[in-house]
């Protein structure tokens, strides 16, 4: 079994005690809305504002935009669902029709005026609730809530254990492949795939 590790969009680990996103999660919505944001972001955001979270069916719309612009384009894209509602889209693997280029231009098209904004919210919102921009702290916190890792499993072990060139995962006192774990991974910006 091979086991690789990759970085997907955010901010890298930053070492800085008590560094946070924002002073409150309205604040960080607030923030997004005063960015380059579309109607369709502007009326979640907006309504994320006044509920105080934003809803499962607000993001659920988001991805299904998402999904239907890629589709329009001729590609069907792969969902991957944390216990925790969020949802990770996958494109497929490039082929004769579609290179690795294109995918990535498609995925970039699509997500800019369907998730990006509200997926980035969300995964804070769900696996972030300290809004920890060290995304190594928020990982390992998130192990920590789910009951998976010690106490004694740090930020560091975290940094340890998924940064780049690391991807023996046999000595961590939890299972990798356990959804939860995938769940709290995400939440610090990895996504570990497994292949033979």
């Amino acid at each position: 079994m091979v086991a690789f590790a990759a970085l997907i969009g955010g901010c890298s680990s930053q070492h800085a005690a008590g560094d946070k996103l924002a002073d409150s999660f309205a604040a960080l919505i607030s923030e997004k809305l005063t960015g380059q944001v579309t109607d369709f972001e502007t009326q979640v955001l907006e309504r994320a504002l006044d509920r105080g979270t934003i809803s499962q069916s607000d993001y659920e719309e988001a991805h299904d935009r998402y999904r239907e612009c890629m589709a329009q384009h001729g590609v069907e894209t792969e969902e991957l669902r944390f216990p925790n509602g969020v949802i990770h889209e996958t494109p497929p693997k490039p082929d004769d029709e579609f290179s690795v280029e294109r995918l990535v231009e498609l995925d970039y098209t699509c997500a800019r005026s369907t998730i990006v904004v509200i997926d980035e919210l969300y995964v804070v919102q769900q696996g972030n609730p300290g809004l920890l921009r060290d995304t190594a702290a928020a990982g390992a916190a998130c192990l920590h809530r789910e009951k998976l890792a010690p106490s004694s499993f740090g930020r560091d072990d975290f940094e340890s254990a998924f940064g780049p060139g690391h991807d023996d995962y046999d000595a961590l006192p939890f299972d990798v492949k356990d959804e939860r774990v995938q769940m709290c991974l995400f939440t610090a910006h990895i996504v570990i795939g497994f292949g033979e």
